[in-house]
């Protein structure tokens, strides 16, 4: 009798213990902050003008948390226009409501409101961001970084220390004022003045400011490289230091591509490794390039001053500056020089349909033609003076005063599909979309609530999918990359492919944010009964009536 105690309690005490031991290796953080939204004045780059951005920063605070962790942020908009933030990437399952698009999951945050933002993080690990999904309200500077750690991240021992470089498009005139012309007129897409780094441009200026990166003699470091940009396209270099890419969009690649330049559109993200120099001479440049636009008729309109740099500053091992000096300036503004140069030596820039996954067994391609649906979305412009984007010949729309959650969820399930801007698909269904870019630019898309496969990429004027060029296309179902944001060239397709596995009424659209507001979008609405039956009992949460 008494043996069988002693054994009960040391069983229990082991039962405790292993309790003990899994509540320290899932320790699971909060990380909790409040978000003033506000506009205040700022020169990033030597021009003086309102910039909206969260406390006083700009840029916005960085996010850093683990894999797992949860996410809790107050926002109180204390600007004069309704606000909301997305976060780019982040799946948002069993969040959906979480999301920060008005009009779709949630009612914008009026002036002198707020809004609590909650989510975990889950399994997601990599390079993210945020932003503001109202408006064009980020180009004014509402977004910030956020990364995610992975305790077991592949690459972890093969760099010491890491950085973050934000690169982002900037305006002189708000974003907003442009965007009421734009709307009403018959104008191009607006051109950025200049470009940042970190914050900080050099425009016109005859002291200029520069973001200082750091790197040790002899040590390999990471730099997380976003673009945040509302329109631009970016080239970065380095002045003699290769970049070996070891992630996209927050999945760990397998690191074969190592290259001179790397080219990136609004919304994607890139993890490079840069090899020190172990007896390095001077400082080097960094420099961000706005790629030239392609307009109507196949012209190229530029920025007024398209190349942005920042230093990259030598340390010893007590993280001591080697040197005092800038860079020579004798190259500084030969930028497209350094770029020719690389495509005449045979160097490569970073091509996206070269890149691949580290472990291709992770995150399988599903391959089930019986359960896949073809989803054809042909892009262009329709109209003038203004004309709007449309796909399939149907422009998308934000709803006004309500959302199209709360509509799912009051059972108005009929209402909604009869937008030809909205798609069902049910659980576990395998989606193929096939996105024709019937334009003369490319256009770099972003879809939510999921990651894809790039199965297939036309180069440029190569030509739009149908029935005779489907027999032809070369897919890649081995090892292609899986992101959250990739470019459909001019004048061609691009094909990707997602499993309906996470409920939601995700949006899909044109990261070129004035595209956006022509209504380049389309929304996929993910398994509704799934959503109905999450959301049972919470029909209180979920405001029947907005004010955007």
């Amino acid at each position: 009798m008494m043996s069988n105690i002693i054994l009960a309690l040391i069983m229990l005490s082991l039962q405790k213990w292993q309790l003990g031991v899994e509540a320290v290796f899932n320790k699971q953080q909060v990380y909790t902050a409040t978000f003033h939204v506000q506009w205040f004045n700022a020169s990033p780059d030597g021009y003086e003008r309102q910039i909206l951005s969260i406390n006083n920063q700009f840029p916005s605070p960085t996010i850093i948390v683990n894999r797992g962790d949860v996410i809790n942020i107050t926002v109180v908009n204390q600007a004069s226009e309704a606000i909301s933030i997305h976060w780019h990437g982040i799946t948002q399952r069993h969040s959906l409501h979480m999301d920060g698009v008005p009009g779709v999951t949630q009612c914008a945050i009026l002036p002198t409101q707020s809004y609590v933002y909650q989510f975990n993080t889950n399994e997601q690990s990599g390079t993210y961001w945020y932003h503001s999904h109202s408006g064009i309200q980020y180009g004014d500077g509402l977004k910030g970084v956020l990364i995610i750690n992975d305790p077991n991240d592949p690459w972890k021992n093969y760099y010491t220390n890491e950085e973050v470089l934000q690169l982002s498009d900037w305006y002189h005139t708000p974003v907003g004022v442009l965007l009421q012309a734009y709307v009403t007129s018959s104008m191009e897409d607006p051109i950025p003045d200049t470009g940042l780094i970190n914050g900080i441009g050099q425009f016109n200026c005859k002291i200029c400011e520069y973001y200082n990166a750091s790197i040790q003699t002899g040590e390999t470091k990471r730099y997380r490289i976003i673009n945040t940009s509302i329109y631009a396209a970016f080239t970065l270099t380095i002045d003699e230091h290769k970049m070996r890419v070891i992630e996209a969009d927050g999945t760990i690649l397998n690191g074969d591509m190592c290259v001179r330049s790397l080219r990136i559109n609004p919304g994607q993200r890139y993890s490079v490794l840069v090899n020190g120099k172990r007896n390095p001479t001077r400082n080097y440049w960094i420099r961000a390039t706005i790629n030239p636009f392609r307009m109507f008729n196949e012209k190229f309109n530029t920025s007024v001053q398209p190349n942005v740099s920042a230093i990259l500053q030598y340390t010893n091992n007590n993280g001591e500056y080697i040197f005092a000096q800038s860079p020579p300036m004798t190259t500084f503004n030969n930028v497209d020089g350094i770029i020719l140069e690389l495509i005449t030596s045979g160097m490569r820039s970073m091509d996206e349909s070269n890149l691949h996954p580290l472990k291709s067994n992770t995150n399988r391609i599903p391959n089930n033609n019986k359960n896949t649906k073809t989803i054809v979305l042909n892009v262009k412009v329709l109209g003038s003076s203004p004309g709007y984007f449309a796909l399939n010949n149907s422009t998308f729309s934000h709803s006004l005063n309500t959302t199209l959650l709360y509509l799912l969820l009051s059972d108005s399930e009929n209402q909604l599909l009869s937008d030809k801007n909205i798609g069902l698909i049910e659980t576990n269904e395998i989606i193929d979309v096939v996105i024709n870019n019937i334009d003369y630019a490319p256009h770099p898309f972003h879809l939510h609530g999921h990651f894809a496969w790039i199965l297939a990429s036309g180069k440029t004027n190569e030509g739009f999918y149908n029935e005779t060029m489907h027999r032809n296309i070369k897919y890649n179902l081995h090892n292609p990359i899986y992101r959250d944001t990739w470019t459909v060239n001019p004048n061609t397709y691009i094909v990707f492919r997602f499993k309906a596995n996470n409920p939601g009424i995700w949006m899909m659209h044109c990261h070129n944010d004035w595209h956006l507001q022509l209504g380049m979008a389309f929304v996929f609405l993910e398994s509704p009964q799934n959503i109905k039956r999450y959301y049972k009992g919470q029909m209180s949460s979920i405001p029947s009536h907005c004010m955007h």
